[in-house]
């Protein structure tokens, strides 16, 4: 993760269970203004260089999957912009800005129940960086995210597609007034710096889901191998057994987001069982900390 502090629990999470609040939403999650405006010509060929770079990276990345059968996510160039924890400390204005430069759909979200609470409130309205974003839930306010947690999964969909993910169906994402109850602090969700991916589907292969590919899942155990100290990398991620290929992609695609600090909590499986069924990654501002399991 380059430079940071050494991890320390965060906020109690051993006990960790969201509790979700309000009542059933019948309104419009976002009526959202126009889907803001397209980078300029000159920004749309420096994005394109970009993305030819990315996708060569990917190439190999998946070229070099042939010994090990799974992808070399370490491989995989960096998206263009903000990237680790500078994506959690980009103001609003600033934030919406890379949105643009970085030709993300969005529209912002007027959704009177997330002003105030969430600071830059977006709707993703298209693929980010290649990764369509499907809500599965039926509340469409869960759908709105802070611009910060959009430009992280901007971050993430490189290696999401050097497996060759096209498509990520979560659970949620802003839920007001969700809180950690063994601690009663505000959770991720509670300002859309947090989402729930269930489903990675993939062109080509069979979906990847979290419920019954998080293979093995001892509760407790670190998802990504013992944490190291600052300035150490982390440990390459043991051969998957015979059976548990789709299981050590999505462990691949998770722990390298955290190798990569996009994600400064994640929650898996391992952790409780209110977490069978999806990966929760939040982008947490004003921290030197990181924490998983």
């Amino acid at each position: 993760m380059g430079s940071r502090a050494t991890a320390r629990p965060f906020l109690g999470l051993p006990l960790l269970v969201l509790i979700i609040a309000g009542t059933a939403c019948s309104m419009p999650a976002c009526g959202g203004t126009q889907g803001e405006s397209a980078v300029g010509a000159r920004e749309s060929a420096v994005g394109a260089r970009e993305s030819e770079s990315e996708s060569a990276s990917e190439s190999s990345a998946s070229a070099s999957a042939s010994a090990s059968g799974l992808p070399d996510f370490r491989a995989v160039a960096p998206a263009p912009g903000p990237t680790g924890r500078a994506i959690a400390e980009l103001e609003p204005a600033r934030c919406r800005a890379v949105l643009r430069e970085l030709d993300i759909p969005f529209d912002r979200s007027t959704d009177e129940r997330a002003r105030g609470i969430v600071p830059a409130p977006v709707v993703p309205t298209g693929p980010v960086n290649g990764i369509a974003l499907e809500f599965e839930g039926r509340r469409a306010l869960h759908r709105v995210m802070d611009c910060r947690l959009l430009v992280a999964i901007h971050a993430w969909a490189p290696i999401l597609r050097a497996a060759g993910v096209t498509r990520i169906r979560h659970l949620s994402a802003f839920r007001p007034g969700a809180r950690v109850r063994s601690t009663g602090e505000a959770s991720g969700h509670s300002k859309g710096l947090a989402f729930d991916p269930r489903f990675f589907e993939r062109e080509g292969a069979e979906p990847i889901d979290v419920l019954e590919d998080w293979q093995p899942r001892d509760r407790g155990a670190p998802p990504c191998g013992e944490q190291p100290e600052d300035g150490e990398e982390w440990p390459p991620l043991p051969p998957p057994a015979e059976g548990e290929e789709n299981g050590a992609i999505l462990r691949g695609m998770v722990c390298e987001a955290i190798r990569r600090d996009l994600f400064q909590v994640v929650v898996t499986p391992h952790h409780n069982d209110a977490h069978a069924n999806h990966v929760h990654v939040e982008v947490v501002p004003g921290v030197d900390w990181s924490w998983n399991g």
